[in-house]
């Protein structure tokens, strides 16, 4: 079907849309987004995962925000990308 991107601050959410049951439920997201709702990364993790939609993320220098905010920014990105790491292993180590 395709690939849709969602940003949060400075990651790109990259879904993969494999059918057109995927693309309703993209729908509902993104309209949930669209009246902001908030959402974070570990939110968008999650309803990925619940929804079995698969996803890349990038992080991405925004010259619009100052360094600090670049540096913070980057470090949640990785930080959430380590607590979903351990997250996803503790569970395949459970079963």
């Amino acid at each position: 079907m395709g690939i849709v991107a969602i940003r949060y601050y400075n990651v790109w959410f990259y879904l993969h849309l494999q059918s057109e049951l995927d693309v309703v439920k993209f729908s509902y997201l993104s309209k949930r987004i669209d009246a902001g709702e908030s959402f974070r990364m570990t939110d968008i993790h999650r309803w990925c995962t619940v929804q079995k939609i698969k996803y890349r993320t990038k992080f991405v220098y925004r010259k619009d925000f100052s360094v600090i905010a670049n540096l913070w920014n980057f470090y949640s990105y990785i930080r959430s990308k380590i607590e979903i790491n351990i997250s996803v292993n503790y569970f395949l180590n459970e079963i």
